[in-house]
């Protein structure tokens, strides 16, 4: 059973003709959440005692290469029989920074804590933030890629609109910090869009093991 309907937000997308002001609010709204992206980034570069822009550097291969940017829009419809299905399953995102404006009324979004799903509680006019795999990489830990999955809904549709700032396929990602949670060497150096290839794969199994998979040779 397909749940969750979804759509990417590009321009060369098949835009709905109603209403009428719906492409050009979305195109703002895209750029708006892009900048804001950019400045918590620089406020987690502060938290972690690095220069201003050092994670977004990352991202692009020192300004080599553009970083991904992008929004999906999803809804997910009633479903009379939640019990047969297992709604969007549990997983880490790949990728960097996450802002999710999600339902207001509506719940279903739970994140893993303390090995406890715990539901993330509607709110109005409220941004969910959270951290992907490479953010949990390059902070060495203190920032960890939140487990986190959607419930199905009885009687209730569910939107939400998450917008993914990720690396360049090209970046190199590592650790920038020292100490934390990934001391010892358990974050490898590794190329995103190798570390990508293998996500397809295995997104939704545990993602230590993909760390170890795109984890480059050591020179003799």
């Amino acid at each position: 059973m397909d749940w969750e309907d979804i759509f990417y937000l590009h321009d060369d997308n098949q835009w709905p003709s109603k209403p009428p002001e719906f492409k050009e609010t979305m195109r703002e709204y895209h750029a708006a959440l892009r900048g804001l992206t950019e400045r918590v980034m620089e406020a987690m570069d502060e938290n972690l005692g690095l220069d201003k822009g050092r994670m977004r550097r990352a991202f692009t291969g020192d300004g080599r290469h553009a970083p991904f940017f992008g929004t999906k829009v999803s809804h997910y419809p009633p479903c009379p029989r939640p019990d047969l299905i297992t709604g969007l399953r549990a997983h880490t995102d790949a990728g960097g920074v996450i802002l999710l404006f999600q339902d207001d009324r509506v719940g279903g979004l739970q994140v893993l804590r303390g090995g406890e799903w715990v539901d993330v509680q509607p709110l109005a006019d409220a941004i969910v933030v959270n951290t992907g795999n490479q953010v949990e990489v390059l902070s060495n830990g203190r920032y960890r890629s939140a487990w986190h999955r959607v419930l199905p809904m009885r009687d209730s549709n569910r939107r939400s609109v998450a917008s993914f700032y990720n690396p360049a396929f090209e970046a190199t990602i590592s650790p920038t910090v020292e100490g934390g949670a990934g001391a010892g060497g358990e974050y490898p150096e590794y190329v995103f869009g190798e570390y990508m290839d293998v996500y397809a794969k295995q997104k939704f199994d545990a993602k230590e093991p993909r760390f170890e998979a795109v984890k480059a040779p050591k020179s003799a």
